[in-house]
């Protein structure tokens, strides 16, 4: 018959298999065989993960999207989306939107068509959050697919529209903001990552190193990574002696940062030749190879 035992503390944590016959072992009495879904204290409690919350479809359901998480402090906190070369904002529990343009009209046709107050900016295939319409409640805190865009206009593309009720006033619209990236779906699983205060240096065997840097909810940025110094290369070789198969490679070095720039090169006759070259402001030593 099994004893029950009284465990003071959990803070071994889930131990090993290979572990459990080392009853001998001071971590053996405070640890684990199986911690699935639990949260274990510094001080040996445990306590279980909080659950998840629905707060919004897949930017394409039909193929596969990753969540990354992006952290900045304990403020300004972000689930990022990656699909199929795109990328979306999750923040407080909704996807990031931009700014919203007020609904002037909504038809009952099927599709309906969406009338706004001033330009939208909308284009075919966006994804618009309509939210505070009167009347056409039906509308409202859902997520549509933009179709037949005009200047102010532009149709949901929706089933039974012609059922709801009628506008009576109101209502915003407001695209969901989306940044471009060149992952496709199929190479997202390795795709790595690492940040560090606004920018996340993203890196996937297929693609370029990239960074992708945050200055708002809405205003994020995703550029290549070009691996070169900072400080330019001289410019302006000349050798008193023209021509010849003397190779010369010349470097400036910053002053400030001790870096090298990339070589100015060129020939020369002979190893007794003058060489001149155009300095670099902000440095004063040069290296020579020959």
């Amino acid at each position: 018959m099994p004893t029950p035992l009284i465990l003071p503390s959990f803070a071994a944590g889930e131990i090993s298999p290979a572990l459990h016959g080392r009853v001998d072992l001071a971590k053996y009495q405070v640890g684990l065989a199986t911690c699935l879904n639990w949260f274990i204290h510094p001080f040996g409690g445990a306590s279980t993960r909080a659950g998840t919350e629905f707060v919004g479809e897949a930017v394409d359901p039909a193929a596969r999207s990753r969540l990354i998480p992006f952290q900045f402090n304990t403020a300004e906190t972000y689930v990022l989306e990656f699909a199929h070369q795109k990328m979306r904002v999750i923040r407080d529990g909704g996807y990031v939107l931009e700014a919203a343009a007020a609904i002037s009209g909504i038809t009952q046709a099927n599709p309906c068509v969406v009338t706004t107050a001033t330009p939208h900016g909308l284009a075919n295939g966006d994804h618009v959050w309509i939210d505070g319409v009167a009347g056409m409640t039906e509308i409202n805190r859902r997520r549509f697919t933009v179709a037949g865009v005009t200047t102010t206009t532009f149709e949901l593309e929706s089933n039974g529209s012609s059922a709801w009720t009628a506008w009576s006033s109101g209502g915003t619209a407001a695209r969901f903001y989306t940044l471009a990236t060149p992952y496709v779906s199929a190479d997202l699983p390795l795709l790595k990552f690492v940040q560090s205060a606004d920018t996340m240096t993203l890196t996937h065997p297929s693609y370029a190193v990239r960074n992708l840097t945050r200055t708002g909810h809405t205003s994020w940025t995703l550029t290549a990574i070009t691996f070169a110094p900072q400080t330019a290369a001289p410019t302006g070789f000349t050798s008193s002696s023209g021509g010849g198969g003397v190779f010369y490679a010349i470097t400036a070095v910053n002053n400030e940062t001790g870096e090298e720039s990339l070589a100015l090169t060129g020939n020369s006759l002979d190893n007794t030749s003058t060489l001149t070259f155009t300095p670099v402001a902000g440095c004063s030593r040069y290296n020579i190879y020959n």
